[in-house]
């Protein structure tokens, strides 16, 4: 049997001409038939080529992997007891749903406190991310929990100002970190700020630190989604001049005459990319100490879709440099723009991630060497994918990432209010 569905999805806007009839492997017709005008990504590729690598319509939607993996969290059941209680008294009058503390603490220190445990990941300069900050961040904050500001806000703000290439305003951040630090509550919850490789180049995460008052800062190897960099698209040849002269990949190049001369006509998106980090450890050990120097009070790292000996890197070089935070996003997580392949055929499934997880983190412990606080993140929604992710990195995932599912309630909050 397969565990993909490709060649046909709701996210690339494409489908079968026969959709009872298919052939598993490929994903086309059983009969691919001349003449037919092209349903399929295949035929829509034909005429529209890279436009249909990515889930469309940009700017308005989240993406999530359709691909069924063998064994996921769905596979396994949460199992009570009729006998005692644990974290609670053994006392019928006591042991009340509404009496359950669920507050989890995070850091080296463990002074970061959330209600829940939740942290909302990397949103970052996705359309869909800037329309709904507001209902994320209140949302977040009055909440408790955590929310993370994610990649190249700063250098796709059209209103920062840039000062020896190094951010000395930026609105857009500011006004993210700002809703949330306004609504925030007796110290519970915490804004991230994040980087990856040109926001490191542009001095996102010290402008953050020194100008906003951010003490929480995260580092980004690849996401759950993809093992690439950021990406976006851009509807205005002057914007993706701005990122291109700003550091961007963008393409195609809006500065090739031929490419402005029909740009609105043959094409009308350009794409935006972020650059891929190459990782080692003396460079990894060095970021963290400029980090800390800066005034950052709590370091993240959250690593994604790689290959296990990745992850463990990711393990081993947080324990060297004492990062309060690790987030590991399993394959089949969400996105804003991550090419839809890449989505479903790349990167190490939650599940199975989350258990390479314990047993890295596992294996340093055990020889008494540092371990920093774990969030899984990975197509988790409700409160049983929380329970469960807890309940099997227990004592060392002390909490869970979820974007999409909040993106969705304050996408239908904001349509109804």
């Amino acid at each position: 049997m397969s565990f993909s569905k490709p060649n046909a999805s709701a996210a690339t806007r494409t489908k079968n001409r026969t959709p009872n009839d298919r052939t598993p492997a490929s994903g086309m017709c059983s009969v691919c038939v001349d003449e037919c005008p092209g349903f399929c990504e295949i035929g829509k590729s034909a005429f529209r080529a890279s436009e249909n690598l990515y889930p469309q319509p940009f700017g308005v939607i989240t993406a999530g992997a359709d691909k069924e993996y063998p064994v996921d969290f769905s596979h396994l059941n949460i199992m009570g007891t009729a006998v005692g209680a644990v974290g609670i008294a053994a006392d019928s009058d006591k042991a009340i749903f509404e009496n359950v503390n669920a507050e989890t603490r995070l850091g080296k220190d463990k002074e970061i406190k959330l209600k829940l445990p939740i942290m909302i990941p990397g949103l970052g300069s996705t359309n869909v991310a800037k329309t709904h900050w507001d209902g994320l961040a209140i949302g977040s904050a009055i909440s408790g929990t955590g929310l993370t500001i994610g990649e190249n806000v700063g250098g796709m703000d059209v209103n920062t100002k840039l000062e020896n290439g190094k951010i000395t305003h930026c609105p857009d951040l500011e006004n993210r970190v700002k809703t949330f630090q306004n609504w925030q509550k007796d110290g519970y919850g915490i804004i991230v700020m994040q980087e990856n490789v040109e926001d490191s180049r542009l001095g996102v995460l010290e402008y953050g630190i020194n100008k906003l008052g951010v003490q929480a800062v995260e580092m980004k190897w690849g996401q759950g989604a993809k093992d690439i960099g950021g990406e976006v698209k851009i509807n205005n040849l002057e914007k993706a001049r701005l990122l291109r002269d700003r550091g961007y990949i963008v393409l195609p190049d809006p500065y090739d005459n031929a490419v402005a001369s029909v740009f609105g006509k043959a094409f009308k998106e350009f794409e935006r990319h972020s650059r891929v980090g190459m990782v080692n450890e003396e460079g990894f050990v060095k970021r963290v100490e400029a980090l800390r120097k800066a005034g950052a009070k709590y370091v993240f790292l959250k690593t994604g879709a790689y290959r296990p000996a990745d992850l463990a890197r990711a393990v081993r070089y947080c324990s060297i440099a004492g990062v309060d935070v690790l987030t590991v996003d399993g394959a089949g997580g969400g996105t804003g723009m991550s090419p839809w392949h890449m989505m479903n055929e790349w990167g190490v499934p939650t599940l199975y991630i989350a258990a390479l997880t314990y047993n890295y983190v596992h294996k340093l412990a055990s020889k008494g060497q540092y371990v920093p606080d774990i969030i899984l993140a990975g197509g988790f929604a409700f409160e049983d994918d929380i329970f469960k992710a807890m309940a099997l990195g227990a004592p060392y995932v002390k909490a869970v990432g979820m974007a999409r599912s909040p993106l969705c309630a304050a996408h239908v909050g904001k349509l109804i209010a």
